[in-house]
Parts: structure tokens; sequence; C-alpha cells
């Protein structure tokens, strides 16, 4: 059985390879679109402020998990919905790049003003941070926002049918939120454990 699963994921990783290649290059643009651009001291003070405010709240009263999860939620969420749109959509494969573009661009933009507010201290900051869920964040917003492009690519080839259009997307956007809900607890529960841990060393 796992074999069997470690096999189709070999196939469907080959088959797709272009298209993960396109996704990652795009948001990887918009990473440089926002180092390339980032020269703004207030949004450096606002991410120091965040990070003093986030670790008081580790290393005083505790983090209140159950808000960290929802706003966490509500993020995938909002992805979820744009990417499904995109899909059932002629003009959505485009309109996804372009939503990539600026994610790429608003994550870049973060991790500047994490570099510059913190300096070598950044580097304690991310693996404890965004490393954890982004590691399963990333690979499924890259897999279900393919799997939505390819979608959109179809509907504008004129591969036009109804139900399978609307509600293969959306199964697909339930496993997705199912899946990111792991990496929604990771970042209410487990980094907030790795962040108390180095806490010494940030102040």
């Amino acid at each position: 059985m796992i074999s069997k699963l470690k096999g189709q994921f070999v196939v469907s990783m080959q088959h797709n390879m272009k298209g993960y290649i396109l996704l990652i290059a795009v948001f990887l643009c918009g990473m440089a679109l926002a180092i390339a651009c980032n020269k703004n001291s207030v949004q450096e003070e606002e991410i120091r402020i965040f990070f003093a405010d986030y670790l008081s709240g580790i290393t005083g009263a505790g983090m209140d998990a159950t808000k960290t999860f929802y706003f966490a939620m509500l993020g995938y969420m909002q992805f979820a919905v744009c990417a499904y749109f995109c899909a059932i959509t002629i003009i959505g494969a485009p309109l996804f790049l372009i939503y990539l573009l600026i994610k790429g661009f608003s994550f870049g933009t973060v991790l500047c003003c994490i570099f510059h507010a913190f300096g070598l201290k950044a580097w304690f900051i991310i693996p404890c941070v965004i490393l954890p869920h982004a590691l399963i964040e990333g690979p499924c917003c890259l897999a279900y926002g393919l799997r939505c492009t390819k979608d959109a690519y179809g509907l504008a080839a004129g591969n036009v049918h109804v139900k399978k259009n609307l509600f293969i997307p959306l199964w697909f956007g339930i496993l997705f939120l199912c899946i990111t809900s792991v990496a929604a607890l990771t970042q209410s529960y487990i980094e907030p454990l790795l962040i108390k841990m180095i806490s010494p060393y940030l102040i």
C-alpha cells in the first residue's frame, strides 16, 4: 500500500514538474521584487513591535492558541476560495499566477523586515516562527494551486463539464483545508514552544 502510494506520488511529481516549477518561479519572483523594493522603515518597526508583543505573550500569560488557529485557518480559507474561483473561470490561470506573485511579494516583505529589524537574530526567528508551518503549508498551496490552474486552462481550452469543473476543485479545496489545519495547529501549539525556547537569545 505504502509503495503503491509512493509510486503514484513519484508519477504525479514527474507529470506535473513543469507546473510546479512555474508556480515556484512566480512565487520567487514576488519575493525577489519584495527584496528589491523593500525600504520601508515603518514596516520594520511594525514587525519589531509584533514580535516584541509575540514574545511577551509567550513568556508572560501565554498565547491564545485558539485565536492563532482561527486566524491561520482564515488565511488558508482565503487562499482556498481565491484558488477555487480561479479554477472555475476561463481567465483563472493568469489570475492565480498574479495572486501567487502578490503572495510571494508579501512573504518576501515579511522576511526582509524581520532581517532588517533583528539582524542575525532573524536566523533564530525564522526556523521557529515561519519554517515549521511553512513545510506543511507550502506543498499544500502548490498542489492545490496547480490543480486549480490546470482546471482553469482546461476551461480556456473548451473542456467544459459543469459538475466536474465545479465539484472536483471544491473537493480538493476541502482536502487542502483538512491538511493545512495541521499547519494551523503547528502555528498555534508547536511554534510558541520553539520561540519560547530561544526567547532568551532574542531579548
